[in-house]
């Protein structure tokens, strides 16, 4: 490996590039734009339909939990629409349940991703990272598709975490992101060799 690029490479952090582009270069596929007010309208009713389910377990637990349990919901509520939504499978034809997008819908022959996001709604404007693409070996990015991202606004009542009854859909066809280099270990790496 040539560790004379590494250099170069750190000079990308923190840049900003178009969504389309990094997917297009680095997946070889096309984030098409959205334009499907039938399909729009299907998944607004979706959405609507997962709140109260969501919120009848009355969730207590983990943030991150939540997410799972909506996203879950909202693959029921788009069978129930008739809606042929599935988890995507990588670029070897295998399930993967990790990792950008979490879901692929097929509607009159055309592929959409899907990603599923819960944000409290006071925290709309804040700039934490709440995104994240990462490139991998085994993508699940396969098809030239729209791109949208669903968002499930939420609020704490009595310490149960409630979705609040809006939400977003987001094309990212317009949409930019950050480049955030990191360098990353694990403990059996850090650890299991030699010691002092």
């Amino acid at each position: 490996m040539d560790y004379s690029k590494l250099g170069e490479i750190s000079k990308l952090n923190n840049k900003i590039f178009p969504f389309k582009e990094v997917v297009k270069n680095i997946e070889k596929c096309e984030v098409l734009k959205f334009d499907n007010d039938e399909l729009l309208n299907i998944l607004k009713t979706a959405c609507s339909n997962t709140i109260t389910p969501v919120n009848n377990i009355e969730f207590s637990a983990r943030p991150n939990e939540f997410g799972n349990i909506v996203a879950n919901l909202f693959a029921v509520e788009c069978r129930n629409m008739q809606l042929e939504y599935q988890k995507p499978k990588n670029s070897y034809g295998k399930d993967k349940e990790s990792g950008y997008p979490d879901g692929l819908l097929v509607f009159k022959d055309k592929y959409y991703y899907i990603e599923l996001k819960t944000c409290e709604e006071s925290k709309q404007n804040q700039t934490l990272r709440t995104f994240f693409y990462s490139p991998s070996q085994s993508s699940k990015i396969i098809y030239d598709a729209p791109h949208l991202l669903i968002c499930f606004l939420t609020t704490k009542k009595n310490n149960i975490l409630l979705l609040n009854g809006n939400f977003h859909i987001v094309d990212m066809y317009e949409k930019n992101v950050k480049l955030k280099l990191e360098y990353n270990s694990n403990n059996k790496e850090l650890y299991g060799g030699k010691l002092l």
